[in-house]
C-alpha cells in the first residue's frame, strides 16, 4: 500500500501540478499569487511538505547514528564529511560537513516554509470537502512541529517563523528565539494535529500523519523536556485506543521489509518508493552496506558501519540482532569483514541510490518504550517494566522478561540498553544520549575504550556537544540575530 501514496505525490507534483514543487520558486518572489486557489492546489501543496521529509532525512543518521557509539562512517567516506559526525570534528564552514549542516538548515526550514503557506492560503480557499480541509490543517501543524523539533534537537535555538513571508528583507527580522517559545509552538502544532488529524487512511493515503503519530511525537517532544508526568497520559492514550491497528510482527526483520511498509508496527514513516523520475527512492540509505554487490544487487558505500559496540550489546540470543547488523559477509562460503546494517536491504533494488525501503520515524515499540520510562520516572518501576517487557518478551525478540521487582535505577539503564539496540540506526541514539544528559559519559567512555583518535589526538568531548554549529552561511546571511553555538 505504500507505493501508492508515493505514486499519488509523485503524479500531483509532475504532471497535473502547476508548478514543480520540488523546485518551487521561494516565496519571496511574489509569483504564488495565482496558485494556492482550488482545493487541488491545496492537496498539491499538501503532498510537496511531505515531499520535504525526502531531503531531510539524507542527513538524519548523520546527527543521529554516527556521532554515537553504535555507528562508524567507512573509511572512503570522509571526503563527503560522514567522518567529521564521527569524531565531533565539526566546524561552521569550509568543511564539507559544514555543507551537510547547512543543507540540513535549509530544507528544514525549506518545510517549515511550505506548511506556513499551507496554513497562510487554506481558508481563502473554498472546498468541497470540509473533512479534507480540517486534515490539511493538521497535516501542516503535524510536518510544521516535525521541521522545528528535528532544528531544535539539531542545532538549539533557532529562528521561529510562524508565517509566510513575503520578501526577503522580512527574513532579516528573526532572531534565534527562546527554547521554551519554540517548544511551545511544536506543543501546540501537535497537539492541535492530533484534534485534526484521522485515527488511520485507506488505499491511496496511507502513509500520511495520524492522530496517533502527532500524539506519539508530541511525548517525545515531552520527553526530550524532562516531562514525563505530562506524556503519561497521551501514551496511555495511545496504547488504550489503538490495539486495532499497531501491535508487533512476528519476525523483526519484516518491519523494515522493502516491500511491507506501513506495518502494524509503524506509526508514521517517511515513504520511499523505487522507479520513478525524478527518483522517490532511498538514496543514502541504500549506501550504508559495504561497497560490493554482496547483499543487494545494486552496492553500497559503507556510509554507517555497526561499531564493535553494538555488536556486543546485543544479549545471547535477541533475534533482532540478525536484522539489524552484522560484523561479517558470507559468500560462496568464505566469510569476511565486512560490518554492515541489514535493516535497510533491498534486494530488488535495480539502480543505485534508489532502494524501496521507508524510514521508520515513529513505532509502536517506541510508545510502550516511552510510556515504561514515563512510569518509571514518576516512581512507579513496577509498572513500567510491565511496558518494557512488552517490548523484551516477543518472538520478534526472544528474550527473557525483567523481574517485576527491580529498582528505578537499574530499570532506567535497562530502558536505555532496550532503545539502543531497538532503534539501532533509526537516528535516535544519539538523542537519547542527549536527552537522558549522558552523551558525555557513554562517549568518552567509549572513545576511550577503544582508543579512538583523530589526526592522533585522542577524542574528547563536553556538554557543548549535545547540539551542532549554527551553519555560518546563515549567520552571514543574518549576523545582527544569529549567533553561533557556544564552544564551536
Amino acid at each position: 500500500m505504500k507505493k501508492k501514496f508515493i505514486v499519488v505525490i509523485c503524479v500531483l507534483l509532475f504532471t497535473q501540478c502547476k508548478k514543480d514543487f520540488l523546485d518551487m520558486q521561494p516565496i519571496t518572489v511574489g509569483t504564488t499569487d495565482e496558485f494556492y486557489n482550488t482545493q487541488q492546489d491545496m492537496i498539491n501543496a499538501d503532498n510537496a511538505m511531505y515531499s520535504v521529509l525526502q531531503t531531510t532525512n539524507a542527513s538524519d543518521y548523520m546527527v543521529g547514528d554516527i556521532p554515537t557509539d553504535d555507528s562508524t562512517p567507512g573509511a572512503g567516506t570522509c571526503a563527503t564529511g560522514i567522518c567529521d559526525f564521527d569524531f565531533f570534528d565539526l566546524e561552521p564552514s569550509v568543511t564539507v560537513s559544514s555543507g551537510v549542516l547547512n543543507t540540513r538548515w535549509t530544507s528544514l526550514y525549506k518545510g517549515v516554509s511550505r506548511a506556513n503557506i499551507v496554513l497562510n492560503r487554506i481558508d481563502g480557499v473554498k472546498f468541497s470537502d470540509p473533512a479534507l480541509k480540517n486534515r490539511i490543517i493538521g497535516e501542516a501543524k503535524f510536518l510544521r512541529a516535525y521541521f522545528y523539533f528535528s532544528l531544535v534537537r539539531t542545532f538549539g535555538s533557532v529562528p521561529l517563523i510562524q508565517k509566510e513571508l513575503s520578501s526577503p528583507e522580512e527574513t532579516y527580522i528573526y532572531k534565534r528565539e527562546e527554547l521554551a517559545n519554540i517548544y511551545k509552538l511544536i506543543q501546540q502544532d501537535f497537539a492541535d494535529a492530533y484534534a485534526l488529524l484521522p485515527s488511520s487512511y485507506t488505499t491511496l493515503d496511507i502513509g500520511r500523519a495520524t492522530k496517533w503519530a502527532a500524539e506519539g511525537l508530541l511525548s517525545r517532544v515531552l520527553l526530550f523536556q524532562g516531562k514525563f508526568a505530562d506524556a503519561l497520559p497521551l501514551l496511555k492514550d495511545i496504547i488504550d485506543n489503538t490495539a486495532g491497528i499497531y501491535g508487533f510482527l512476528p519476525n523483526y526483520a519484516d518491519v523494515f521489509r522493502y516491500d511491507n511498509g506501513n506495518n502494524k508496527e509503524i506509526i508514521f514513516s517517511i515513504q520511499y518508493a523505487r522507479g520513478f523520475l525524478p527518483s522517490q527512492g532511498r538514496a543514502p540509505h541504500a549506501n550504508f552496506i559495504p561497497l560490493g554487490t554482496q547483499l543487494q544487487p545494486i552496492g553500497g558505500q559503507g556510509y554507517n558501519l555497526p561499531t564493535q559496540d553494538i555488536d556486543l550489546a546485543f544479549e545471547p540470543n535477541d533475534a533482532r540482532k540478525s536484522a539489524t547488523e552484522s560484523q561479517t559477509i558470507t559468500k560462496s562460503n568464505v566469510t569476511s569483514s565486512f560490518p554492515h546494517v541489514r535493516k535497510y536491504l533491498d534486494p530488488a533494488e535495480t539502480q543505485a541510490n534508489d532502494t524501496s525501503v521507508d524510514f521508520p520515524v515513529l513505532r509502536y515499540a517506541d510508545i510502550l518504550l516511552m510510556y515504561a520510562e514515563c512510569l518509571n520516572e514518576t516512581g512507579n518501576p513496577a509498572s513500567g517494566v510491565v511496558y518494557l517487557n512488552m517490548v523484551r518478551t516477543t518472538p520478534r525478540t526472544n528474550l527473557p522478561a525483567k523481574p517485576l521487582t527491580i529498582n528505578q535505577s537499574d530499570l532506567r539503564t535497562a530502558i536505555a540498553n532496550e532503545r539502543r539496540i531497538e532503534f539501532a540506526f533509526e537516528g535516535l541514539r544519539f538523542f537519547d544520549l542527549v536527552r537522558t544528559n549522558s552523551l558525555e559519559t557513554v562517549m568518552n567512555a567509549y572513545f576511550t575504550k577503544y582508543n579512538i583518535t583523530n589526526n592522533g589526538v585522542p577524542v574528547h568531548i563536553d556538554a557543548h556537544n549535545r547540539i551542532f554549529p549554527i551553519p555560518q552561511q546563515q549567520i552571514d546571511t543574518n549576523p545582527q540575530n544569529i549567533q553561533q553555538n557556544p564552544g564551536y
